[in-house]
């Protein structure tokens, strides 16, 4: 009862907006407005909410050893919270935020086994919370002003709170993020992580690929797997379809030094605006460079903080969609360049070109998608926020597309001087003498599988020295002069002869 007095006068009772019973000589202690008692008249339970006090919280506050809740949510008490607290070693509850504490937190609490919510949000408090070494139960357990923006030259340090506040009133959860998920402190190194492993995936691709395309052609002679002119032209229009005709990225295809340049200068220029948006997306509650919004909210009268954003799976809905038709040409076009740079009919340079070019068209895109989802998760509040948000990050991937316009309005014959057709034009036209000799190539190639497959007794050897080349050409001649084909122009002979065993069998 003496410690309750000390309280009232302390926290100036008189000027309490409820102070019913209170001091009353003739009433039980029990009976006073906030008060709650077990069976013994001991006082558990302190609850003072939105009452008016002021003043400062009494150290004999200490004395109420039997206290479980202590309650004094959204008042005007100041000065600092008393080490006595420390002192109450049943208590569960610890509430007074929306008050006008000041100082830094007792390191006596730490010594409390029982706390299971401790709610100091919204005061003045500054320096280390202590550590409390308890379970945590849920997001609203551990409430302190360890957000950003903060009063303070630096915000309120606590390692165990599960929600930060700042002085505009909203709250994030603290805890695990997505680079601590990762093993890792920052988000930009869950990016240079990702980055190395995607590369890595897409040479393995490239790889299996190859050793693919390796083992279908064992049987081929050697010189049958190279480059003709004619699969030249036919690959190299392929890729530029593929990697587009009206981007800088076409130049990875070409052997220009300086369309290389400016290829990969879009390509660092774009990774580099994306990795604002990287730094921007980071789930620092301790700094204020980041454009983090505090969606949560702990109200006065809640002891449960709830999440106030308005972003719905129809949002996310609509940000997939967006993805798929701006991003999903690119992933599937730098798929099919890293495919064709593991064709075995390709030298190593022409392998080298397509392999660069596929990869980094993939590389960003794919880091495209992952910034995109990382802002919004950490940015968006609305469905609209979600898309505007996707609008502008897409703007920078078709940066290269807009450089090629640039390039092409200030000289459009140099950009036809570096571009991929103008090598091709120069090294790589198809004449009738290239068609020949490919022909050549083939008939040859056809000749000596032919050969090999008789050793093997799959095809029957010819029974006379008439090969099959000279009865087809035989054959064309002996056409009657009403179009028919002679006898001549009939199978050879050893077809027939197996026609006939099966007819027979």
């Amino acid at each position: 009862r003496n410690a309750l007095k000390e309280f009232y006068e302390s926290a100036k009772g008189r000027e309490w907006t409820e102070n019913d019973l209170w001091l009353n000589d003739y009433v039980s202690h029990c009976r006073w407005r906030g008060i709650k008692c077990n069976e013994m008249n001991n006082t558990i339970e302190l609850n003072l909410t939105s009452n008016g006090l002021s003043g400062k919280l009494s150290e004999m506050i200490g004395n109420l050893t039997f206290l479980t809740v202590i309650d004094l949510t959204d008042n005007d008490i100041k000065g600092p919270i008393p080490s006595e607290i420390g002192l109450l070693s049943k208590l569960t509850h610890f509430r007074v935020p929306y008050n006008e504490f000041i100082d830094s937190m007792p390191a006596e609490l730490g010594n409390l086994p029982d706390l299971e919510l401790i709610q100091v949000h919204d005061n003045r408090i500054s320096g280390t919370m202590p550590i409390l070494n308890w379970a945590v139960k849920d997001r609203s357990s551990f409430v302190s002003d360890c957000g950003n923006p903060t009063d303070f030259d630096n915000s309120l340090i606590c390692t165990e709170c599960t929600m930060c506040c700042n002085n505009e009133g909203g709250c994030y959860p603290s805890g695990n993020t997505w680079a601590k998920n990762f093993g890792v402190e920052k988000l930009s190194q869950v990016v240079l992580r990702g980055t190395a492993i995607f590369i890595c995936a897409c040479v393995a691709v490239a790889s299996a690929v190859f050793a693919h395309d390796t083992h279908q052609n064992r049987n081929l002679p050697s010189h049958s797997t190279r480059s003709s002119p004619l699969t030249i032209e036919k690959d190299n229009k392929y890729a530029l379809e593929t990697i587009g005709d009206d981007s800088v990225y076409r130049f990875f295809l070409g052997k220009s030094l300086s369309g290389w340049a400016i290829a990969v200068a879009t390509i660092v220029t774009q990774m580099a605006m994306l990795s604002i948006f990287v730094g921007a997306a980071e789930i620092n509650l301790s700094d204020d460079s980041t454009d983090l919004v505090y969606t949560w909210k702990c109200a006065r009268d809640d002891l449960k903080c709830k999440d106030t954003t308005d972003l719905n799976w129809k949002g996310w809905s609509a940000f997939a969609i967006l993805m798929a038709a701006h991003l999903g040409r690119d992933i599937i076009n730098g798929s099919k360049l890293i495919v064709l740079s593991a064709k075995q009919r390709h030298d190593l340079y022409t392998r080298f070109r397509y392999f660069v070019g596929g990869t980094l068209l993939s590389t960003v895109t794919v880091f495209t998608l992952f910034v995109s989802f990382a802002y919004n998760y950490v940015i968006a509040t609305s469905n609209t926020d979600l898309i505007v948000n996707s609008v502008v990050i897409l703007f920078i991937i078709s940066m290269d597309e807009l450089f090629h316009d640039i390039l092409e309005a200030v000289n459009s014959r140099w950009l036809e001087g570096m571009s991929f057709e103008a090598e091709g034009s120069e090294d790589g036209d198809v004449s009738v003498k290239d068609l020949k000799s490919e022909v050549q190539e083939l008939r040859e190639s056809l000749r000596l599988l032919k050969q090999q497959l008789e050793r093997k007794g799959i095809v029957a050897q010819p029974q006379d020295a008439t090969t099959w080349d000279d009865r087809s050409r035989g054959s064309r001649k002996s056409r009657s002069p009403s179009g028919e084909r002679s006898d001549r122009s009939r199978s050879p002979p050893r077809f027939q002869k197996k026609r006939g065993q099966q007819r027979r069998g």
